[in-house]
Parts: structure tokens; sequence; C-alpha cells
């Protein structure tokens, strides 16, 4: 589970490029999963997963599951302040929805109004948390404003893009919650990582 390097060639070495993109995700998932179970953890872990995964895609290393482990002690003094803040924002959304429903099942026009107002409060969180991640991931040294910065810039490059990917998390979670044995492998990984992908090849980085 900590990552592979395919050698072979000729059809075992097919074979074997074609299972490692998916063993190591699965890698970076658990090891994210397990570092999420602080609650406040939940985004320092993907973080240090994705910035494990794109040393893997880079060739610098192949120990992805054990990589995330290191990437978390290197940044979490840095991530563990988004982590909290991203929980009392959820928190809060959470209680406001769920009153405003309550609301809005005694007919309050005021609840529709403020309900429609959250929209694009949580549509501007999930689209700013996906890119995060790639963010931290391609600039390794920076500081977590400068993620947060990098991550809107990413995401106001390519908006159509964005929302695409965050489409594709939402029907994976989806996906996850039909068949909940996905979440501890691929939960935490497989958008991180293919936001990762998406803004590495359209060069992005600087």
């Amino acid at each position: 589970m900590s990552g592979m390097a395919v050698k072979r060639t000729g059809w075992e070495g097919r074979l074997l490029g074609a299972l490692v993109h998916p063993m190591n995700v699965a890698a970076a998932g658990l090891a994210a999963a397990v570092l999420s179970l602080g609650v406040v953890t939940a985004v320092p872990a993907v973080i240090a997963a994705s910035r494990s995964m794109r040393r893997w895609l880079d060739g610098e290393e192949h120990a992805v599951f054990t990589g995330v482990f290191r990437e978390f002690a290197a940044t979490w003094r840095r991530s563990l302040p988004i982590g909290v803040g991203v929980v009392v924002v959820v928190a809060m959304l959470v209680v406001d929805v769920s009153f405003l429903t309550a609301q809005l099942e005694q007919g309050s026009a005021i609840a529709i109004a403020l309900l429609a107002a959250t929209a694009p409060v949580t549509l501007a969180l999930g689209l700013l948390m996906l890119a995060l991640p790639a963010s931290a991931s391609l600039q390794p040294d920076a500081s977590a404003r400068a993620w947060l910065v990098g991550a809107g810039a990413l995401v106001a490059r390519r908006p159509f893009t964005a929302l695409l990917l965050l489409v594709g998390a939402v029907t994976f979670a989806l996906v996850c919650y039909l068949f909940p044995t996905l979440l501890p492998f691929f939960g935490a990984s497989l958008p991180a990582y293919l936001a990762l992908l998406v803004w590495r090849r359209a060069g992005l980085q600087r």
C-alpha cells in the first residue's frame, strides 16, 4: 500500500501500469481517511494526499501511502487553521439550512430568499476546497494564504472545468453513499487526484 513503480515491459508492464494508478490513489485515500478521523484534520489530510500524489506523478516518490503522512507532518501547521475554518463554516451552513428549511415548511417567503442566498456561498466554498489541494501541491513551499489565493486563481482561470470537477465530486459522493466501501479508499483521494491532473496538465503551476 505504500505505492509501486512499474519497471516491467510487455503485457505484464502494461497490466501493472494500468493497475498502479488506482492502487496508488487508493493508498493515498486510505492514508487520508486515517488522518481525517480528527474531523478538523480532514482538509489537511486531503492536502497531504494531493501533495504525495503530485510527487508520485512527477516521479519524485513512489511510496504514496507513507508519503501522505510525511506531507501531513510537513504541512499541518499551515493547513490546520484552514481545516478548522472549513468545519466551522460547514457547521454554520448546515444549521442555517436546517433552520431555513423548517421555516420554509411554514410558508416563509424570507426563508426562500435566504436559502437562495446560501447557494452561491456553498458553491464558492465547494469550488475553493476542490482547488485548494491542487494549489497546495503546485506551491509546496508557499503559505496557507498563498494556497487559498492560488486556489481562487485556479478556479477563476478555468471556471467551467472547475464546475465540471465539482459536479463529478458530488456525483462520486453519491456513489460512495450507495457503495460505502469505496469511501475509505477513494473518498478523499479521487477528487483531489482528478483536480491535480486537470490543473497540472493545464500548466497552471505559475
